[in-house]
């Protein structure tokens, strides 16, 4: 993310630019809060060392001054990029570099004087140890961007992972539940069939032996009548 404007409020851009050029710029400006951006430079961002540093002296040289706007390029996202020049001549863009509260954006479409002009502002900033360079490791923003963003995705993607599991633990943890309450009514069912064969075979048991009991019984009664009879036949 560039230098943005979006908490910058509207410019009062001077006379000098060509009709088309005032068109642009006012509709650029008066669009600033949804992303207009400063051109050829990389500020800090939210986050990372003197962003807040870069975002005062910037509101510092523009709220509230009148100053021109020249729309320098557009951006891959449409958002239009400007530079901005005070009164007494001073690029906002140029001085932010100075400072060491911005980076130089290496921008292909800039043109050869331009080019010298932030790269001479850069090399000032580095030599005065201003600003981003008074650090011992200085990060460029687009280096802490790509950093940051892939830090979300693999934050992004352990969340996601951590959430699977949960959901596999829950469908586990379910199932098991499920598993242990089938199983637990197949022992009760197991419990009760042995139960009721026991009962079963105790009844039988104790019919084989009232029947055995009757059987002798009766046998006995039978070798009584037989030995009486023999008796009656002897006598």
């Amino acid at each position: 993310m560039r230098a943005n404007l979006a908490n910058i409020a509207k410019f009062v851009v001077r006379q000098g630019l060509s009709q088309r050029q005032r068109m642009r710029t006012n509709l650029a400006l008066e669009v600033a809060r949804t992303g207009t951006r400063l051109a050829f430079i990389d500020a800090p961002v939210l986050g990372q060392p003197f962003a807040d540093e870069a975002q005062s002296a910037l509101s510092a040289m523009v709220l509230g001054r009148q100053v021109k706007a020249q729309i320098r390029g557009r951006a891959q996202d449409g958002i239009d990029e400007v530079e901005v020049v005070e009164q007494h001549g001073h690029v906002v863009n140029v001085e932010l570099v100075r400072r060491g509260l911005a980076w130089r954006d290496y921008f292909d479409a800039q043109a050869q004087p331009d080019r010298e002009q932030y790269q001479a502002a850069l090399l000032e900033a580095q030599r005065a140890r201003q600003g981003l360079w008074l650090q011992d490791r200085v990060e460029a923003p687009r280096d802490f961007r790509a950093r940051i963003e892939q830090y979300t995705r693999w934050w992004l993607l352990a969340a996601t992972g951590l959430a699977g599991l949960t959901l596999l633990g829950l469908v586990f943890s379910i199932y098991d539940k499920q598993i242990a309450a089938w199983i637990e009514r197949q022992d009760q069912i197991t419990k009760e069939s042995a139960e009721a064969y026991h009962r079963a075979r105790m009844k039988a048991e104790a019919e084989q032996a009232k029947r055995d009991r009757t059987r002798e019984i009766a046998n006995r009664e039978m070798d009584r009548l037989a030995a009486e009879r023999r008796r009656r036949e002897l006598a």
